[in-house]
């Protein structure tokens, strides 16, 4: 059988892009794998494909959104990294930008810079609401094929959304929740800004599930917290001040820190669960204050948007599912 660059990298127990990167000696390789992998082809008399030699790559752009936690950051190039060691990089060339802010205009700024330089795809995390669907339009006209990460446009032009599935995860953090309550006590739900679907479509499924497990349409208080510590910190004191029988506080986005800063300034028991397994939520966990994370694979959405991008643009295949979800997963003190 003639020997192709998957069957290279299986031999080599390597990615499809490091034997790319051999093929090509592009650096980020180190010393012995790229003697393995050059020992392989010549064993192999494996020759390079030539078809493509002189042609243009086909850029696909990442954005990286603007979070103050830098656990999402750093999640996304992580992501971007690890497609990077995938892609056909003889073919396919990323351009990374990251944003300064989370406004409509940092995305548009630099959503027309992409299209300037040429990008025929595009990895995008944004609002849903009408600016960036029209800009996706318009982008879409422009010949560029948008996939959505974390938060998904469904009412947009973009071909794809790869993300957790955000009412099974809602519905998750209620069933939990749930188990250590009664329908007589009181929640608190934190969400940031809920024109991201991700923020809404959470607190949607916790309290749907909420409703089927017997809990009155009043025992909650939802408050939009936009993700920052003292908007955070003041929900929580107020609502344990105002409800003698608060018991339960969903921390559907950040700021987990705050929460769990306000009610170490109460005697109050309290049953948390939270989205997300950052570094203060991992802490809490240890300590006792969280019960429960519901966790997505954030540098999974990143990694499948990019090489599904790239079997779309590069090898033709049709996106069959509009939405592709990772895993959701529940992490305990006890899992770590």
């Amino acid at each position: 059988m003639k020997p192709t660059v998957r069957s290279i990298a299986a031999l080599a127990g390597v990615s499809r892009g490091t034997v790319s990167r051999v093929l090509n000696n592009q650096p980020d390789v180190s010393a012995e794998v790229r003697a393995r992998v050059l020992r392989i082809i010549e064993e192999t008399g494996y020759r390079k494909d030539t078809r493509f030699q002189g042609a243009e790559k086909i850029r696909i752009g990442v954005i990286v959104a603007h979070w103050q936690n830098e656990y999402f950051t750093n999640s996304t190039l992580r992501g971007i990294h690890l497609a990077e060691r995938e892609l056909n990089t003889a073919r396919i060339q990323l351009d990374v930008r990251r944003m300064l802010s989370r406004s409509d205009g940092e995305y548009i700024r630099v959503c027309e810079e992409l299209l300037e330089s040429g990008v025929r795809g595009l990895v995008l995390n944004a609002p849903d609401n009408i600016v960036i669907a029209a800009e996706i339009e318009r982008l879409s006209k422009a010949g560029v094929a948008v996939v959505t990460y974390n938060s998904d446009l469904p009412n947009s032009t973009r071909v794809c959304h790869v993300g957790q599935d955000l009412m099974k995860s809602g519905k998750i953090a209620a069933g939990l929740m749930a188990r250590s309550l009664l329908p007589k006590d009181r929640i608190l739900l934190i969400t940031g800004n809920m024109e991201f679907r991700s923020h809404r479509v959470r607190i949607d499924g916790f309290l749907e599930h909420l409703k089927t497990l017997g809990f009155p349409s009043d025992s909650y208080d939802l408050k939009e917290c936009y993700e920052q510590y003292e908007l955070t910190y003041d929900a929580v004191r107020q609502a344990v001040d105002a409800f003698p029988n608060l018991r339960g506080i969903y921390m559907g986005t950040e700021h987990v820190k705050a929460c769990v800063d306000a009610l170490a300034k109460t005697r109050r028991r309290m049953t948390v669960v939270v989205n997300d397994l950052t570094p203060v939520a991992r802490h809490a966990l240890k300590i006792g204050a969280v019960d429960f994370v519901v966790e997505q694979d954030f540098t999974a959405q990143v990694r499948q948007a990019i090489l599904l991008l790239q079997k779309h643009l590069l090898y033709g295949q049709t996106v069959r599912r509009p939405i592709v979800h990772v895993q959701t997963s529940i992490v305990t003190r006890e899992l770590l």
